[in-house]
């Protein structure tokens, strides 16, 4: 298509600040302590494993020579870890060179760990040399099998995917049989069983047993619901986050009793499915049911370039010249909303540190939908792949401008952008949507006991967060690892009578955000006045809201995970111009550092912190809420009414259905009930 109506915008090009290139990762800095933290990698580790029951282990790490470099030989580093296990013994014999002993308990937990050696350079701070999972702990040969991850209970609709995975060690070889409801399932011997497409006579528990010639372990069992979505109800789709992380680096899915259980990777969503027409030219979602243009190079010139933005003025005249030639065999394309453009996010990405984008995953499935980074020959940086979508916010940011909420597929982030003026015009890169138009469309009902659930997603909320109400300062919240372990809390409690609640991943959490509400344009936060929210004072010392953590870790190009993503429900502050102020809007979603401390990266002013090499200055707070998320109960046995709880109506239900006909039940209930045999249950 060579620019059927003529919309290239004309503007000035600039060219934004760089980030320059870094050559480590900033952890952290102590407000207290002006603690510093930054990390290198230890390139090799020799042995590079060891059985469980070794004594006497003497290990080798081999640092990198990146700056900043390693200190001098003879200065001992402070620790030497792999996983829990603290080295003795540690010597510094050359300057890249360190050893160290281990003994390695007979019950230590078997599978990858991770090498982290730690010093105090004389300047200040911490310099921590890391290896993410780069040290084995071996099971042994002779030892039964150890399940360290287990599969997850899911819900999927017919025709979806279901994908059941676990992680055990043990002598091998070792022998996997997955079951469903106690018999064993033919061909299903793999550490992980998936079934494309699910059927409704696939709904069951399932298990496996792992065993080997010392013994046998059998895994939690997940049950897999088989369940229609309501109509009119859309679903969120997962993130795809399928490792664990701690507050640096991947790390072995945790179980219940340990720090940073119930993380994105360790919860089972809604799988994504696509499928791309049979002319290549359009990608139907199979689970939220909206079709997209796949292509983004609109001008026809083999790439994908700054030539192919448009402005937001620009962009709904796009999709009515599609509309004109029946593009892909639809007229009826639109700009897609935030939240439908946001279905598309995969959190496997990584954020660009540099401009080199060789080594960098891009926050979406490139396999489906073609993608860029920012256009670098006409002075753009990596990070300026602005996706446009009709959603404008209510205020405004940056200085007073009009901003656009789009969507950023090469930094994983939502962000209110400034669309500039006559002559200086944002442009965005274009991918229209079309079908399922309630996608994004919340239905709440406040069931009076301190939950909610939305019939369109079919996931219950906490109708109170995290807070007490007192009006506390920006950073008033918890950290990312607190907010985990403070889940687990209210699950020990059976917190308003349930005790499945998960921290919402990214795409939850930015699901129950309201654009047509705003701190500064209608008095409340971006979420529908149903729920309680906290109130606060930010940064700039105005009346505001929280910043929500997820259960998502936000990854960099070098694969530290040092951050975690957050969504705004108050203003998306930063240092602009001399003076906080609203940068991104109440909606945006952004990263917080997980630990809560900032590095030296991070600048403070007047009660704030703000991203030093962040253009518009974002705020960092590394203290955020928590609003507690959980499956609503639709399509469980018991839920016979289908509003997401199994409660008095339902047993109202079941006594209509006895007195009544079943075909009269049935057209009164077309949810019906997944299981109402055991309705009693």
């Amino acid at each position: 298509m060579n620019d059927p109506v003529g919309l290239r915008a004309q503007c000035e090009r600039k060219r934004c600040l760089r980030i320059g290139r870094l050559s480590f990762v900033v952890l952290a800095f102590s407000v207290r302590a002006a603690f510093a933290q930054v990390t290198n990698e230890i390139t090799s580790i020799n042995p590079v494993s060891a059985e469980r029951g070794t004594s006497n282990l003497l290990v080798t790490f081999t640092l990198d020579t990146d700056a900043p470099l390693a200190p001098p030989a003879g200065a001992l580093p402070n620790s030497v870890t792999i996983g829990g296990l603290v080295g003795t013994s540690v010597t510094h014999d050359s300057q890249y060179t360190i050893t160290a002993i281990f003994d390695i308990p007979s019950d230590a937990t078997p599978g990858p760990a991770d090498a982290i050696i730690t010093y105090s350079p004389p300047e200040g701070g911490t310099l921590a040399f890391v290896s993410p999972g780069g040290f084995v702990i071996d099971a042994g040969p002779d030892v039964a099998p150890v399940i360290t991850s287990q599969p997850q209970t899911q819900r999927v609709a017919p025709g979806g995917v279901a994908k059941f995975t676990l992680i055990a060690y043990g002598g091998e070889p070792l022998i996997y049989q997955w079951q469903k409801d106690g018999a064993a399932i033919d061909g299903a011997t793999e550490a992980s069983f998936t079934i494309d497409p699910v059927d409704w006579t696939d709904a069951g528990a399932y298990r496996c047993v792992v065993h080997n010639d010392y013994g046998e372990a059998t895994t939690d069992t997940a049950t897999l619901v088989v369940a229609d979505l309501p109509v009119g109800a859309y679903p969120i789709v997962d993130t795809s986050q399928d490792i664990c992380y701690d507050d640096v680096a991947p790390m072995t899915c945790p179980s219940v009793d340990q720090a940073f259980h119930g993380q994105d990777a360790q919860i089972a969503g809604t799988h994504p499915s696509y499928t791309i027409s049979a002319d290549g030219l359009t990608t139907r979602d199979d689970v939220t049911g909206l079709t997209w243009t796949r292509h983004a190079d609109w001008d026809d010139d083999g790439d994908i370039d700054v030539d192919d933005k448009l402005t937001f003025a620009n962009a709904p005249l796009f999709a009515a010249a599609l509309n004109a030639e029946n593009y892909g065999g639809f007229s009826d394309w639109r700009v897609p909303t935030t939240k439908e453009l946001y279905s598309l996010m995969d959190f496997r990405g990584t954020d660009p540190m540099t401009d080199d984008v060789s080594a960098l995953t891009p926050f979406i499935d490139s396999t489906y939908f073609d993608f860029a980074y920012g256009d670098l020959n006409a002075g753009e940086r990596a990070i300026d792949s602005q996706w446009v979508t009709s959603t404008l916010y209510l205020d405004t940011v940056m200085d007073g401008q009009t901003a656009m909420f789009g969507v950023n597929f090469a930094d994983g982030r939502i962000k209110g952008y400034g669309l500039g003026g006559p002559g200086n015009e944002k442009l965005f890169y274009v991918r229209l949507c079309r079908g399922n138009a309630d996608y994004g469309q919340n239905n709440f009902v406040d069931h009076g006991d301190g939950t909610i659930t939305d019939r369109a997603t079919w996931l219950m909320w906490s109708k109170d967060d995290s807070g007490d109400g007192s009006g506390a300062g920006p950073r008033s919240g918890v950290t990312w690892e607190a907010a985990l372990a403070w889940v687990q809390q209210k699950n020990d409690e059976r917190y308003l009578g349930y005790s499945d609640w998960r921290l919402p991943n990214a795409k939850e959490l930015q699901g129950i955000i309201d654009y047509t509400r705003a701190p500064g344009a209608t008095g409340s936060a971006a979420i529908d006045p149903i729920f309680n929210i906290t109130q606060i004072t930010n940064e700039a010392g105005q009346i505001d809201y929280p910043w929500f953590w997820s259960g998502t870790t936000h990854l960099r190009q070098d694969g530290s995970a040092t951050a975690g993503a957050y969504v705004c429900f108050g203003r998306g502050m930063g240092y602009w111009s001399g003076q906080w102020q609203d940068v991104h809007g109440a909606g945006c979603q952004r990263s917080d550092p997980k630990d809560g401390v900032f590095g030296i990266a991070y600048v403070y002013v007047s009660d704030g912190y703000y991203f030093g090499s962040a253009p518009q200055g974002d705020a960092a707070r590394g203290r955020n809420y928590v609003r507690l998320v959980r499956d609503a109960d639709i399509g469980f046995a018991g839920d016979v009414s289908g509003d997401g709880v199994v409660n008095a109506l339902d047993i109202e239900s079941m006594v209509y259905a006895l007195l009544n006909d079943s075909a009269s039940f049935d057209a009164t209930y077309p949810q019906g009930c997944y299981a109402c045999a055991d309705v009693n249950e």
